[in-house]
């Protein structure tokens, strides 16, 4: 056991497990530690983390199991402060004789609905907390699609025009051809190959036939 492990006391822990354990009874199902974790709206690794003793088990982490659960549990009994498990045996037990103890020993109703509310609250928050973050995660995505998307057109302009110059350039060779072709066939026509005006090779040049 890690120097950690030990400044801690892991009844909370046991308790922590003992919940999941009555949970999985009255579901009739063996729950996994990741659909544990998704119902209190945290990662599965935490859940694992007290589960082996490595975590101490917090305030944040029992209102988020008491919420997971339908709050079927005693807040006090996750705190490790009661023996009575249930909520609903709380409320069934009989009052015992308290008139000679202090007032803060008496059971309140009221601060029990006010720590339900509060854990349904903080379980509310964390999941909007992770809400908004797949939100933020999913534009920063689809953002970086997009430029990609864009880099990617912008490159098959570019193609686009380059083969359109090399269209254009081919063409006009064509042409360049064409008549050439044609102004041959013209001398050949007039039996004047003597006076063709360029020297075979020359055309090219730009080279006149001295006559």
């Amino acid at each position: 056991m890690s120097r950690k492990q030990k400044d801690f006391d892991p009844k909370r822990n046991h308790i922590f497990a003992a919940a999941i354990d009555e949970l999985r009874r009255r579901e009739n199902k063996k729950l996994s530690q990741k659909e544990i974790a998704e119902r209190m709206g945290v990662n599965e690794n935490t859940v694992s983390r007290i589960l082996n003793l490595h975590n101490e088990v917090s305030e944040e982490a029992i209102t988020q199991l008491q919420t997971a659960s339908g709050c079927i549990f005693n807040l006090q009994w996750l705190r490790g402060e009661s023996d009575v498990m249930l909520a609903d045996d709380v409320d069934n037990r009989p009052t015992p004789v308290v008139d000679n103890l202090p007032k803060s020993t008496h059971i309140d109703q009221g601060s029990l609905m006010n720590a339900t509310i509060a854990a349904q609250q903080t379980s509310i928050e964390s999941l909007k907390r992770e809400l908004n973050k797949a939100e933020e995660s999913s534009k920063r995505e689809l953002a970086a699609k997009e430029e990609t998307i864009s880099v990617l057109r912008g490159q098959l302009a570019t193609k686009d025009a380059q083969l359109n110059d090399k269209d254009a350039y081919i063409e006009t060779l064509k042409q360049q051809v064409a008549d050439l072709r044609a102004a041959l066939a013209e001398q050949q026509k007039k039996g004047n190959y003597g006076k063709y005006p360029f020297t075979p090779g020359a055309a090219d040049e730009g080279r006149r036939v001295q006559v």
